[in-house]
């Protein structure tokens, strides 16, 4: 008898137990986040005019004058150069990739944020050189900028170039 008690305790057990709903889920979510490498750069002022240089003159800026808002999301390295050979105006200079100044032919140099002559960096058409390597994400910096003008003019006509910053992601 206690054995046919406990065969259908057992059996009311296995019963309640299969009867019982199970609550399991049928789905799972998993959020995925990415964030693009941005790079995205300004600089503050626009321009500058060294007004009126003579010959074999060296003016500059401060090495703090123009300032580069950073909203880059990576890393970066940042080049210095010009977007052409030449200076425009009258009879053009040529841009010296060497800083050599001579008759209308003019160089600049570029300082991030330092004292003129330590850390200057030539100013080029070919082969723009590095001015802020290995730039942190979101951190703003600033450059001056140093005319090395020509040994002679071969007229008085205002000269200008584009002086440009270029970002890219550091490697």
């Amino acid at each position: 008898m206690r054995k046919a008690i406990l065969s259908i305790a057992l059996a009311l057990m296995l019963l309640f137990v299969f009867a019982v709903p199970i609550f399991a889920a049928t789905s799972a979510d998993v959020t995925v986040t990415a964030t693009p490498a941005f790079i995205s750069i300004s600089v503050l002022p626009i321009d500058y005019d060294f007004g009126t240089v003579a010959e074999s003159a060296t003016p500059e800026t401060t090495t703090s004058y123009f300032t580069i808002t950073n909203s880059s999301s990576v890393v970066t390295d940042n080049t210095v150069g010009v977007t052409t050979s030449a200076w425009s105006g009258g009879i053009g200079w040529t841009h010296s990739d060497t800083c050599t100044p001579g008759t209308d032919t003019a160089g600049l140099k570029a300082n991030k944020g330092g004292t003129w002559g330590t850390g200057d960096v030539i100013v080029k058409f070919n082969s723009p050189n590095i001015l802020a390597d290995d730039q942190a994400i979101t951190t703003n910096w600033s450059f001056g900028l140093k005319l090395y003008a020509p040994t002679v003019f071969n007229d008085g006509v205002e000269k200008s170039i584009i002086v440009r910053i270029t970002a890219t992601q550091a490697a």
